[in-house]
């Protein structure tokens, strides 16, 4: 079986939402809270300005599926695995949150603490079919592409196809799309074998001027210098830009050395307390 991989074209992304939609439809999440755009337990994947006040580039949250992913080792259930296509799936079933396995190891949420990329998974009460917590996150709709795959009944049939005749016998994974990429209008998102999107992303010809990723992930652009979209995006998408515009900002540049200064003035004043308590002064 093929290593699969998704690459998101930022440039083409509106941040229209379908395919965080179509991903909550399609594994029964809880309903979408508009004007809440951030991970958390019902959002498997999110669309996230890189910019300030939401100017885009829009890029995609959501699990890298690591080559050799941290989450996988420490699940005291083994609920988390490495699939033969590269996605890294969650079995609801076994995922126990704060429980105590039979070897009386106990979940203190480790996947979520190993996790150093996509900010994932989120444990929490997320899903219709689970009023209990569980760790989501995307699974690259694995258990509903039918190649090759136990598909979950509690979540519907088999995803459809758009897949071509040539496609499907040179590579049968290609022809059950991710539902995300699957309805994204735009087009602004890939499905193909990972060797085939890193050819695709490195080929000279189509422009790409910056590209991140790794696993099954991967994001690209011919306009903008990408931030690879890990930790928390709240944080790094809103609060660090904002920053950095204050301090390029007109205001800030005047205000500047004096903050300077006094920001010097208290590390000082600071050091020097510091020396004074070591030293048994008063």
């Amino acid at each position: 079986m093929s290593t699969m991989a998704i690459l998101q074209d930022v440039d083409k992304c509106m941040r229209c939402n379908g395919c965080v939609v179509s991903c909550k439809r399609t594994w029964k999440m809880k309903a979408l809270n508009p004007g809440i755009h951030k991970t958390a337990p019902d959002q498997r994947v999110i669309i996230k300005s890189q910019k300030r006040v939401d100017m885009g580039p829009f890029m995609r949250y959501t699990c890298w599926h690591c080559t050799n992913p941290p989450c996988t080792k420490r699940c005291p259930f083994g609920a988390i695995n490495k699939m033969a296509n590269g996605a890294v799936a969650i079995d609801p079933e076994k995922c126990t949150p704060g429980g105590t396995n039979a070897a009386g190891v106990q979940c203190v949420q480790q996947c979520q603490i190993d996790c150093g990329r996509g900010g994932y998974p989120k444990i929490g009460v997320g899903s219709d079919l689970y009023t209990t917590s569980k760790a989501w996150k995307c699974t690259l709709c694995y258990g509903r592409a039918g190649i090759g795959e136990s598909l979950i009944p509690e979540y519907g049939p088999a995803l459809p196809t758009k897949a071509t005749t040539g496609e499907i016998s040179l590579v049968a994974e290609k022809a059950h799309q991710p539902s995300c990429v699957f309805t994204c209008p735009a087009k602004a998102m890939n499905w193909d074998t990972k060797e085939n999107i890193l050819t695709y992303i490195n080929t000279a010809s189509n422009g790409y001027i910056s590209a991140q990723g790794d696993g099954s992930m991967y994001w690209a652009s011919r306009k903008y210098l990408l931030i690879a979209p890990k930790a928390d995006p709240f944080v790094e998408d809103h609060v660090s830009p904002l920053m950095s515009s204050l301090v390029s900002g007109p205001f800030a540049k005047a205000a500047l050395v004096p903050t300077l200064l006094a920001g010097g003035l208290v590390a000082v004043i600071a050091r020097r307390q510091r020396i004074a308590n070591e030293m048994g002064e008063v």
